[in-house]
């Protein structure tokens, strides 16, 4: 009778195990796990303009409507009154509009009062200087209190887009872009003469 060593079955097992964990880190670890049921994987951005093609900005929320226009360097205010505006702050919006991305693209979605999208709370018209408009509806915040969901007129698509590139448009209406207030010089202080 022969007798089996019983290191033999050992080092069979540790082989096994070897192979095993070298098979998941090599091919599964690598595998990109299916996308969630009515979401894309990569959203396309939602439009494809550069900050100086924007050349008109109107944001309503219920009863108020904040609107500027740009013209050459230079915007203006439109509404809720004519009359200068902060050229700087809005040249700044407008190239945070341009790059807006969303992070998630909902597919199949069915009932659009479930995202504040049938009645939308916001609603905003882009004005690009080649005669485009788009209409952007944007509706709730999401769960978690880090985006909003938006829509653009005439996509089936809703879009979750960070709270930050939100804020911007809804600032228009909260904090009116009025010019800065200029400083006044310093008045002259006389000096004690001896």
């Amino acid at each position: 009778m022969t007798q089996r060593k019983p290191w033999i079955t050992t080092l069979a097992l540790v082989g096994v195990a070897a192979l095993l964990a070298a098979y998941i880190f090599l091919v599964e670890a690598k595998r990109e796990p299916p996308p969630e049921e009515g979401v894309m994987p990569t959203p396309a951005p939602l439009w494809e303009f550069e900050g100086g093609d924007l050349v008109e900005i109107t944001v309503t929320r219920r009863e108020q409507t904040a609107a500027v226009e740009r013209s050459g360097d230079s915007w203006r205010m439109t509404a809720p009154e004519a009359g200068e505006a902060d050229s700087n702050r809005l040249s700044g919006l407008a190239f945070q509009v341009a790059a807006i991305k969303p992070t998630r693209a909902l597919a199949d979605v069915g009932d659009l009062s479930a995202y504040g999208l049938e009645e939308p709370e916001v609603q905003a018209t882009l004005v690009l200087s080649d005669g485009t408009t788009i209409n952007l509806n944007v509706g709730a915040e999401n769960p978690r209190r880090t985006a909003r969901y938006v829509q653009v007129e005439g996509d089936s698509l809703v879009y979750l887009i960070t709270l930050t590139d939100v804020d911007g448009l809804l600032r228009l209406i909260d904090e009116p872009p009025y010019p800065p207030t200029p400083t006044p010089p310093p008045s002259p202080v006389a000096t004690p003469t001896s």
